[in-house]
């Protein structure tokens, strides 16, 4: 019998920023984690990375991931739990 094996989720990290781009570098994270939202590479309840790993990850300040995971959250994507964790919210997914 023959199983089918599921496909590598992407981690949020595997993407490089574009540095020259207009679109601000806040942004292109808020983008590039809806994406692996929107295309089920996460999935509700998976966690997010904390603001520092992010933004070592994406070598940017923790403000800037902070912005975009607060764009996210205020949209319904993600859920905050003060200092616990951030996580894929099920509502706007």
């Amino acid at each position: 019998m023959h199983h089918e094996t599921p496909p590598a989720r992407l981690a949020i990290t595997d993407c490089r920023l574009d540095r020259q781009s207009f679109v601000p570098l806040y942004r292109q994270i808020k983008d590039l984690v809806l994406d692996r939202i929107e295309h089920g590479d996460l999935a509700t309840r998976d966690l997010i990375p904390s603001e520092t790993r992010l933004g070592a990850a994406f070598q940017v300040s923790r403000l800037t991931v902070r912005q975009a995971l607060y764009e996210l959250r205020m949209e319904g994507y993600i859920i905050r739990e003060r200092g616990r964790c951030t996580f894929v919210g099920g509502a706007a997914v």
